[in-house]
């Protein structure tokens, strides 16, 4: 038993909504609404086809801890974080949702943000737990102490997670992140828990109840912002968990599809919301990391909803002093099928590390933010091409990686490299604006 612990440019009374960190009723879907920034407003209303600007310093609202403040998120919102680059939209919120641990490195937190674009605001949904990463400066016993004061062994789903039930000891996203609409929540599959050893080697009398031992499952994990709370969702024994897997919603499918990669485990799976079944669809051969025809882990990827076509790409750099080859693939969601498309040396390069990755639904096309620049893909055209924007660049003032998530309620890109202020590109402009 699972545990639950358009505005169009013309249309600018857009009553822009927010939501604040707290509980809400059950059925509520919407956040509360805060006024639109008017020169925010005029931006967007004013940014014409493959033109670009920055908007004003964003503005924060929530209860901050001392966890966010010492690392200055009250100022800058949560900032993009290394391999956790993914921020997805959520349509029945008119809003872009945000969460994913660091590598330790400055913090560990398992925070959820929104934000909204027409008043220029991340807004805090879920304040954090206590920053696990504190623990590796900590000797033995503190860490004990420290670990006891906020973490549980759950007793229906066997999983160690947060006494307000949260995920302990959050890693990366990578492209493990989406939004789905039929239940309202972000769902995010976690990877490799280092400190669920820890802890356990800690109470070795919570070994024999600890469920998830003995393999390694997917480990989903779903928030519902409109109560404010999560939900670990157990997965089938035989679906293995990825350091770097796909998940990405398809409303077509009316659930989600989860790519895996790794030593264990290579296919693509898919499940029905509240089902969670995960039926595999396509799978490579045997032979893991060689097959060219599907792609390598810790790739970026997008949704083509008119062609109904999952766009992945990957490469770029160099591996044990050999180039990696830039290739990019579609999974055809009609006809269950993988193909590889392009592989060649031209092109963005493609890590979850590096630039997100977005599917522009006024242009068609998808719009990957790399470190070198803009990059634009059709899915029948089948060929990248790098975008020129007029206005500034979305690099001029990056200071790390940044997040990206297309906005189709402005149809605009939205970039934000953690420096305070929001980069908006719009590809083409549609007939309503």
């Amino acid at each position: 038993m699972n545990t639950r612990i358009t505005l169009a440019m013309c249309c600018v009374a857009l009553a822009v909504n927010v939501g604040l960190a707290g509980p809400a009723a059950a059925d509520a879907t919407e956040p509360r609404k805060i006024e639109p920034n008017p020169k925010v407003v005029t931006v967007l209303k004013n940014l014409g086809e493959n033109e670009s600007a920055w908007l004003p310093h964003v503005k924060t609202r929530g209860e901050f801890n001392e966890s966010l403040t010492r690392h200055g998120h009250h100022t800058t919102g949560p900032r993009p974080r290394n391999y956790c680059l993914k921020w997805v939209w959520a349509a029945d919120r008119r809003r872009a949702l945000f969460c994913g641990g660091n590598a330790g490195v400055p913090h560990k937190l398992n925070d959820v943000w929104e934000y909204d674009l027409a008043s220029n605001t991340w807004i805090l949904l879920w304040e954090p737990d206590p920053d696990t990463n504190r623990v590796r400066h900590m000797t033995p016993e503190d860490a004990k102490q420290y670990l006891d004061e906020f973490v549980k062994l759950d007793a229906d789903s066997g999983e160690l997670m947060t006494r307000r039930g949260a995920p302990f000891d959050p890693v990366h996203t990578w492209w493990g992140l989406t939004y789905d609409p039929e239940i309202h929540a972000l769902l995010w599959i976690m990877g490799n828990h280092h400190l669920h050893g820890v802890f356990l080697d800690q109470h070795p009398e919570l070994k024999d109840q600890y469920k998830m031992g003995g393999y390694h499952p997917m480990r989903l994990w779903a928030y519902y912002p409109h109560q404010n709370e999560w939900e670990f969702i157990k997965s089938p024994s035989e679906l293995r968990k990825s350091p770097a897997a796909i998940l990405e919603y398809i409303p077509e499918l009316h659930g989600s599809l989860y790519y895996t990669e790794c030593h264990a485990q290579q296919g693509i799976f898919h499940s029905k919301t509240r089902q969670w079944t995960w039926q595999q669809l396509a799978s490579s051969s045997t032979r893991l990391r060689t097959d060219p025809d599907f792609p390598l882990r810790e790739a970026v990827a997008a949704y083509d909803s008119l062609n109904k076509v999952l766009v992945v790409h990957h490469g770029g750099g160099a591996r044990r002093g050999q180039p990696v080859p830039k290739k990019t693939w579609h999974y055809d969601v009609t006809a269950v099928k993988w193909e590889r498309i392009i592989e060649s040396d031209e092109g963005p390069v493609g890590a979850d590390s590096q630039g997100p990755m977005v599917y522009d639904s006024v242009a068609n096309a998808c719009l990957l933010v790399a470190p070198d620049g803009l990059w634009r893909y059709e899915v029948n055209d089948k060929r990248w091409q790098k975008v020129t924007p007029t206005g500034p660049a979305h690099h001029e003032k990056r200071i790390r990686p940044c997040m990206a998530c297309y906005n189709p309620e402005f149809n605009v890109l939205m970039v934000d490299g953690g420096h305070g202020q929001v980069w908006v590109y719009r590809t083409k402009v549609s007939r309503r604006e």
